[in-house]
């Protein structure tokens, strides 16, 4: 157990050093965006500063809890860590949906109202270029990380950095088609429709990680830190049942729910049987506090 704390610490301070370097990249790259996108007044650099700032918050989370749980290497916090994995999936999620919202109602405003390309967006074309050549190169590391381990803190981490990436990709061309087509009749409305159709297309890939996020935080089935100490209990009064089938559990506000379906032999007797329920629920007691044991006979 402590050797798998150990790796799992590990990789943690891993996607630590991920999130914290996607967050002091996206700083300054902020601060660019602002001030090109107000200089040169493109939509398309406007929604990628609001996109930045999305993702900055979106880093910080996942900063936050991986360091978290890197420092608690034993994992015992209230909720366990499949609870924190579920909530900072869930609002790095909805962090990225109302931005992409924002990019959606900003991108229709401007679609009735566009403007003609300004000769500012070559420099950034430069700094897109940079930012997309940092933001790969995390992509690579995520992924490194994505292959020794799996959970919502790193499918969140791991579509964030996705997201961010693609999002330089379409940003860089689309700055670029801009620049190179400037003084065209129609080059202002390829912005708009760009960033509407973008945007609709990542909202409907996020709903289904969402969801799932959220319906890992609703369910009332108790974590694997619970579980595991349960059957540490049960390990611990092994001889005093015959059988032993499985264990349901769940909660409802402070109380744990613990059914235990376990077997006895026919010839035990009723006191027999009575005295071991007596000693499991004990041990059980011992492990998990404040819980309410059942015993469900299988046999």
């Amino acid at each position: 157990m402590n050797e798998n704390n150990e790796k799992a610490a590990s990789v943690l301070k891993k996607q630590q050093k991920v999130a914290f370097f996607q967050l002091l990249a996206e700083l300054p790259n902020l601060t660019v965006l602002i001030v090109l996108a107000v200089m040169s007044r493109s939509l398309i650099l406007l929604v990628d500063a609001l996109g930045s700032v999305t993702f900055i918050i979106q880093a910080w989370v996942i900063y936050a809890i991986s360091k978290k749980l890197a420092k608690n290497e034993n994992y015992e916090y209230d909720y366990g860590m499949g609870k924190f994995e579920s909530f900072g999936g869930l609002i790095a999620n909805l962090l990225l949906q109302i931005g992409l919202m924002i990019v959606l109602v900003s991108s229709v405003m401007v679609l009735f109202d566009p403007s003609k390309p300004s000769d500012i967006l070559l420099y950034a074309i430069i700094i897109k270029l940079v930012n997309t050549g940092f933001d790969f190169w995390l992509f690579l590391k995520q992924r490194k990380i994505n292959k020794m381990a799996s959970g919502k803190l790193f499918d969140a981490e791991d579509h964030i950095v996705k997201e961010n990436l693609a999002f330089d990709f379409i940003s860089l061309a689309a700055i670029a088609i801009l620049y190179i087509f400037r003084e065209g009749v129609f080059v202002a409305y390829f912005e708009p429709v760009v960033c509407i159709i973008y945007s609709i297309f990542m909202i409907i890939s996020i709903v289904k990680p969402l969801k799932q996020c959220a319906y890992d935080l609703l369910d009332k089935t108790m974590d694997e830190d619970i579980q595991l100490k349960i059957m540490k209990a049960m390990t611990a009064g092994y001889g005093l049942y015959d059988s032993f089938d499985t264990v349901r559990t769940r909660s409802s506000g402070q109380k744990v729910y613990v059914d235990l379906l376990v077997g006895f032999n026919e010839e035990k007797t009723y006191a027999q049987i009575n005295e071991a329920y007596d000693k499991l629920e004990r041990l059980v007691k011992a492990e998990v506090p404040n819980c309410i044991v059942s015993f469900v006979m299988t046999k």
